[in-house]
């Protein structure tokens, strides 16, 4: 399978695994994933209620240090000692290998069980895709495996969950639910239909989050369409972000000033022009202030043509004024 550039950038798959790693951070996140994913049968055998992140020492070093980590412990229904491992895996891109590494995962757990003088346990595996194009990777051991059918008998063979969000329909993502939104979010992240269906997913996340979080929750959302995508501009991102989110996106502006400004230094550093990227920087939050203050917009080729030293003066103004209102 040919590689996209684009997909094999860090720099674009490691904001998908910070917002993932959010997401399911969250217990209640993760039991409405288990309950819309598993099969009835098995989610009516775990007593959720329980489920807690397993402890550092359940999780083999292997596993540390990427979205692999992500194993919850969930006791049974029926009571006694037995419970089973949750494990989630986080993919961007189709993965052909994927399964033989959930293996992996699923052997690493109980060798670490074993080491603890554990008895064994049940991982139930659980792949979140979120790619453009449809998952088309082997989710099973024997149709990775090519060997004769009378081989077939000393193949590992386990079912591999998977949520492919390109193939879930926007009235199945599209339910009062906070958990719901953040997939739809994640389903349109890279796809050129992103513009069109902003506004909509901003607006389930204005309507549903709970106060006492909100704020935290829209930086994590605004922090994500800043660094994760490429398919909406700065220009209207912000646009539409303090039209949708009024008072809550002025908490959460600073996260995209802070965002560019880090990004302007980053890019200068790395091609030796940190000054006129921070100058472009400073231009973009000067167009988002403008655009949230309700000041006329002076446009980049404008802010382009003035000296450093006022473009500067501008940008402190503005900054000034909208931390002012703030407060």
């Amino acid at each position: 399978m040919d590689e996209d550039p684009e997909e094999s950038d860090d720099r674009l798959k490691n904001p998908h695994d910070r917002f993932v790693r959010r997401l399911l951070g969250d217990t209640d996140h993760v039991r409405e994933l288990v309950r819309w994913q598993l099969p009835a049968e098995v989610v009516a055998e775990l007593d959720l209620e329980t489920l807690v992140p397993a402890k550092e020492t359940f999780v083999d070093k292997t596993l540390r240090g990427g979205l692999s980590d992500l194993v919850f412990q969930v006791e049974l229904a029926g009571g006694g000692d037995a419970f089973v491992m949750l494990l989630f895996e986080h993919k961007s891109v189709v993965d052909e290998q994927a399964v033989f590494q959930v293996l992996r995962y699923m052997v690493a757990i109980n060798e670490q069980r074993q080491r603890n003088g554990q008895p064994l346990c049940c991982v139930i595996p659980l792949i979140l895709y979120h790619g453009v194009r449809s998952w088309n990777a082997p989710r099973r051991l024997p149709e990775l495996i090519h060997a004769p059918a009378a081989f077939r008998g000393y193949i590992p063979d386990f079912d591999m969950p998977l949520l492919d969000l390109s193939g879930c329909s926007d009235a199945e993502l599209r339910r009062e639910s906070v958990f719901l939104a953040y997939m739809t979010l994640l389903k349109y992240i890279r796809r050129d239909e992103l513009p069109e269906r902003l506004p909509e997913i901003l607006s389930l996340f204005h309507r549903l989050l709970p106060p006492a979080t909100a704020i935290e929750s829209i930086e994590t959302v605004l922090r994500y369409l800043v660094v994760g995508t490429d398919r909406v501009s700065r220009q209207e991102l912000v646009t539409v972000f303090t039209r949708v989110m009024q008072s809550e996106g002025a908490s959460a502006m600073p996260t995209i000033a802070e965002e560019w400004k880090e990004e302007g230094r980053q890019e200068g550093r790395q091609e030796g022009r940190q000054e006129g990227r921070q100058e472009g920087a400073m231009i973009g939050q000067v167009l988002a202030y403008q655009q949230f203050l309700g000041r006329p917009t002076s446009g980049e080729e404008a802010l382009l043509a003035m000296e450093a030293g006022d473009l500067r003066a501008l940008f402190e103004q503005l900054d000034a004024e909208f931390r002012k209102l703030r407060r």
